[in-house]
């Protein structure tokens, strides 16, 4: 087996198992739903071609309809969703019909999007919890855009207490007949529908639609899917999977391709999860009650990375915990004093997931893939690499948490390639952009200093002085999430492209950042970094 086949057989094996755990706490298809599912699968059945960016707003500039579709558990699928409103030309007329609100609702969306509801009282009058459930947050910027662009925002559900193919279908009609009322009164305005990626198939919603506004309709119907796992894997075999975002079906049919399977599935595995233990707390009024554990998910990518990387690694030092973890906080004050404990507090509330060798623990911020994959990474560096120490004194630290930054980027790239990250291009456009009293200012300003400190003494002005010093100490938690980042983002691409080998990743992972001389051998490694070219300008460059 070549490293092409090893890399897709552990990534397959992983979206199998992630698939397969969801498919069975939801509970397994019905023959009627598996024949509704099947309309969905012959969508990506046909020949495709890659795809651009400039195509797609193309086809947006033609359309009357656009169909976009909606992984409800995935933050990304909602993100882009947003990044197509952005895009549509100012001068259009724009309304906004979504599945996560039901059409019985009509009246509170447009009381709270006239700001004579609040949040909170609109989403308790909608029962956002029991009648959707997947995270408002993710959803809000679409309101956002939505009341910025005065684009009048229509639901399209309906509840059905009984759940099954024949209630989708009845979905698809009633979805259906309000999206041809909405195109019929507004013949001026674009149409853009957020729902589900499997409603979007041509015989289900779209066939309603074509009843009622006719045949020749469908060619002004734009429909764009998010993250076929067929197309994934093929673009994979092919090695296209990195550089591709964007696949064309036919005229009007597109798949958008932001994630890996198995991040799409793993993400929605650990929504279940955290839904499930939320439940769990608030039937519960014990304290003492145990809250979730995430070790599984994180030593499942520790093995994966183990695996790929051929390092022995093992998990009998990996306990991972949350905010909700008493355990945790009790450990923290047992074991550090006061002025460690405020940083662990820092890169707490900077939503930074860490690992602490003193009392081997793994925080996770965030019940994410990109969180629990940067802390496997974390976990297998300091494993290799015989971590003794919390890095947390700075500035004099402040080297060493870049390049620890630096290793857990490039461990969550190992498991969700897709993942972009700022690029000095992207920090300097975010400085131009605030005014001297933004928040986080300090830290892009601290991040662009190093930068171009470090390239001047890779270039051989050796006694070049590093001039920033920021006031505040979390300052350097976030250029250190910067400048990991981008160092991660060009490690791995070098990795993917054979341009450094494993055994070069396996002497950087084993690097002991508590030398003295670190500071030193920072800059010869960030010379290797350096030497490897940029995949990217600007992450603003990809969809």
């Amino acid at each position: 087996m070549n490293d092409l086949q090893k890399w897709i057989r552990i990534r397959k094996d992983l979206y199998l198992q992630m698939e397969r755990q969801v498919r069975h706490r939801l509970g397994e298809d019905t023959p009627e739903l598996m024949h509704y599912r099947k309309a969905y699968t012959r969508e990506f059945s046909k020949k495709w071609q890659v795809s651009s960016k400039e195509a797609l707003w193309e086809q947006v500039d033609r359309s009357s309809v656009i169909m976009i579709g909606d992984f409800h558990a995935l933050h990304q699928s909602q993100k882009a969703q947003l990044r197509i409103l952005r895009h549509i030309a100012p001068r259009r007329k724009v309304i906004l019909a979504v599945e996560f609100f039901e059409a019985a609702d009509q009246d509170k969306v447009h009381k709270y999007l006239a700001g004579q509801m609040s949040e909170k009282d609109f989403l308790k009058a909608i029962d956002w919890k029991n009648d959707w459930g997947f995270p408002w947050e993710h959803y809000r910027p679409l309101l956002r855009w939505a009341q910025k662009h005065k684009a009048p925002v229509y639901g399209l559900n309906k509840s059905y207490k009984k759940k099954s193919a024949s209630t989708l279908h009845s979905r698809d009609v009633f979805a259906g007949k309000i999206i041809t009322q909405l195109v019929e009164q507004n013949p001026e305005h674009l149409v853009v529908v957020i729902y589900g990626d499997l409603h979007l198939a041509s015989s289900h919603i779209p066939q309603e639609m074509e009843k009622g506004l006719g045949k020749a309709f469908s060619k002004r119907i734009l429909r764009v899917f998010q993250n076929s796992e067929p197309i994934y894997f093929q673009l994979l075999q092919k090695e296209l999977e990195g550089t591709t975002d964007l696949v064309r079906l036919s005229q009007n049919v597109f798949c958008l391709m932001s994630v890996p399977p198995w991040v799409k599935w793993q993400n929605y595995l650990m929504y279940l999860e955290q839904a499930y233990d939320l439940d769990l707390a608030e039937d519960d009024d014990d304290e003492d009650d145990e809250v979730l554990d995430y070790t599984d998910h994180v030593g499942r990518y520790v093995k994966i990375m183990a695996e790929e990387l051929g390092v022995d690694v093992s998990l009998s030092d990996l306990s991972v915990y949350t905010a909700r973890d008493t355990a945790f906080w009790s450990q923290v004050r047992e074991n550090y004093d006061a002025k460690k404990i405020k940083w662990i507090e820092s890169m707490i509330s900077e939503e930074m997931s860490f690992y602490l060798p003193e009392i081997r623990a793994a925080y996770l911020a965030r019940a994410t893939v990109n969180h629990a994959a940067s802390l496997a990474m974390q976990y297998v560096r300091a494993s290799l690499s015989s971590a003794k120490r919390l890095q947390g004194d700075m500035p004099k630290d402040f080297l060493s948490l870049i390049w620890l930054e630096g290793m857990a980027y490039f461990g969550s790239k190992m498991i969700n390639h897709k993942r972009k990250t700022d690029t000095l291009a992207d920090i300097k456009a975010s400085l131009a952009s605030r005014t001297p009293v933004d928040l986080g200012k300090e830290a892009l300003q601290l991040a662009l200093t190093q930068k171009m400190h470090e390239l001047m003494v890779i270039t051989g002005v050796s006694r070049h002085k590093m001039q920033a010093r920021p006031r505040k100490k979390e300052s350097y938690l976030m250029a250190a999430t910067l400048l990991g980042g981008m160092i991660g983002e060009r490690l791995y691409s070098g990795y993917r492209k054979k341009q450094i080998s494993e055994m070069t990743v396996r002497k950087f992972l084993s690097k002991s950042v508590e030398d003295e001389s670190f500071n030193i051998a920072y800059y010869d490694l960030m010379e290797v970094v350096e030497s490897l070219p940029a995949p990217f300008h600007s992450k603003k460059e990809k969809l």
